[in-house]
C-alpha cells in the first residue's frame, strides 16, 4: 500500500524454531533492521494490543496470513484485523490437500478460492495465493496447476503471492512468472534454492536440493528484485522453511543484508 514504509519484510514461520516469546522475536528482527512483517492474528493479543506492540517497535504489517477454513468460518475477524493494521491482502498458503489429486479437484479448489476472494473484494481486500512446487504438476490435459490457477482465478479477487524457491523447485522460471503476474501480484515470498553443500551424490550427479537464506543459493537476486519492482511488487517477504541446524535469526539477517544490497529497505 502507498503508505507503507518498507519493502523488505519477513514472515515469522521460519522463526518457529526459536523458543523466544513472540514479542522478543519481533524485537530481535527489529534489531536486525526489519520494519515490516507478514502478520497473523496473534494468540493472546487482541488486535489493538497487538497493533500497539508493533507501533512501539516501529514496525508494520505488509499483509496478513490465514488458513482458508479459518477465514471462511469467521471472515469478519480477519477483515477487522486488516483494518487495524492497514493491510490490503490475506494470504492462503497453497491449494488445500483435498483438491490436489486431479484436474476436477483443482477446478473445485479454484471455485472455492474465488468465492473467498470475492468475499474479501467486497471489503476492499484481495486474497493472496502462495504456491509450492505441487502447482507445477502437469495434468492429463497438458496444463500445469499454475496454468489452471492463472486462467481460473478472478483477477479482481485473487492475486498471486509467488514463492521464489518453490517456483524453482517446481521447474518454473521465476523471472518469467513474476512478469506474467504483473498487475496480479503485490507481494513476493523470497527464499533461495541451494544445491546441498554435501558429499552425497550418485553416478548421474544427483544431489539434495535445500531451502536457503537469500544469497546462499542459486537464484539471481538482483534480477528478481528488479523484475519484481517493475511488475509492481510492494514488499519482498523473507521466509525459510527449514534451517539445517542454523540459527533462525542468523538466517533472517543474512537474507536481510542480501536484499538490502539489492536496493530494498
Amino acid at each position: 500500500m502507498v503508505n507503507k514504509h518498507s519493502n523488505l519484510s519477513i514472515i515469522l514461520y521460519g522463526l518457529r524454531f526459536s523458543s523466544l516469546p513472540y514479542e522478543e522475536k519481533l524485537r530481535k528482527l527489529r534489531q536486525i533492521g526489519y520494519r515490516s512483517i507478514q502478520g497473523v492474528i496473534a494468540p493472546g493479543l487482541d488486535d489493538q494490543a497487538h497493533k500497539a506492540l508493533i507501533d512501539e517497535l516501529g514496525m508494520e504489517f505488509c499483509c496478513m496470513a490465514a488458513g482458508l477454513d479459518d477465514l471462511e468460518s469467521d471472515p469478519g475477524k480477519y477483515v477487522n484485523c486488516c483494518r487495524v493494521f492497514d493491510c490490503d491482502q490475506i494470504m492462503i498458503g497453497t491449494m488445500p490437500t483435498e483438491y490436489r489429486a486431479d484436474y476436477d479437484g483443482y477446478m473445485r479448489g479454484i471455485d472455492r478460492l474465488n468465492g473467498a476472494g470475492r468475499m474479501l473484494a467486497k471489503e476492499g481486500l484481495t486474497l493472496g495465493y502462495h504456491n509450492h512446487a505441487q502447482e507445477f504438476r502437469r495434468f492429463d490435459n497438458g496444463k500445469t496447476g499454475m496454468e489452471l490457477l492463472f486462467e481460473g482465478f478472478d483477477p479482481q479477487a485473487v492475486h498471486f503471492l509467488l514463492d521464489t524457491h518453490w517456483v524453482q523447485s517446481g521447474g518454473g522460471d521465476i523471472l518469467w512468472w513474476i512478469e506474467r503476474c504483473k498487475g496480479r501480484m503485490s507481494y513476493l515470498h523470497v527464499k533461495d534454492y541451494r544445491i546441498a553443500p554435501a558429499n552425497y551424490h550418485t553416478g548421474i550427479g544427483e544431489t539434495e536440493k535445500q531451502f536457503a537464506q537469500v544469497g546462499d543459493g542459486n537464484l539471481p537476486w538482483q534480477a528478481i528484485v528488479d523484475t519484481a519492482l517493475s511488475a509492481g511488487v510492494k514488499a519482498f517477504i523473507v521466509e525459510q522453511d527449514f534451517l539445517y541446524g542454523q540459527d533462525p535469526f542468523d538466517c533472517a539477517e543474512a537474507s536481510y543484508m542480501t536484499l538490502k544490497a539489492c536496493g530494498l529497505h
